[in-house]
């Protein structure tokens, strides 16, 4: 496998939407991916095989969960167990929030 290089920077200027990932590198059965949060996430799901992992890069973002809530800001993260049920949820106007997502390259993006 040849080296594998992606900026953050560009990669964000490009994404519109919120809520739909783009994967800016494989790592072994791993994917690191960019995404943007607005409004709540279309629906409260599970992972039933695999955690999933945030790292918020800008703004603020509700992680709502069954184990309660948990608000994060930039540089702070959190690991979503499996089988944990949970929404993300983020203002509904201004900037968008930017996270990156550390995941099983084959999870289901409104879980299994």
């Amino acid at each position: 496998m040849d080296v594998q290089v992606f900026s953050i920077r560009q990669i964000r200027d490009q994404i519109t939407q919120a809520y739909a990932p783009v994967t800016l590198a494989n790592v072994d059965e791993f994917a690191i991916r960019l995404v943007k949060f607005q409004g709540e996430f279309e629906r409260w799901h599970a992972h039933d095989n695999e955690d999933e992992s945030f790292i918020v890069l800008e703004g603020e973002i509700l992680f709502q969960t069954e184990q309660g809530d948990f608000l994060l800001k930039g540089g702070e993260g959190i690991v979503i167990p499996k089988g944990l049920r949970h929404c993300p949820k983020a203002a509904n106007d201004g900037p968008m929030p930017l996270a990156l997502i550390i995941e099983r390259a084959e999870t289901k993006r409104l879980g299994d």
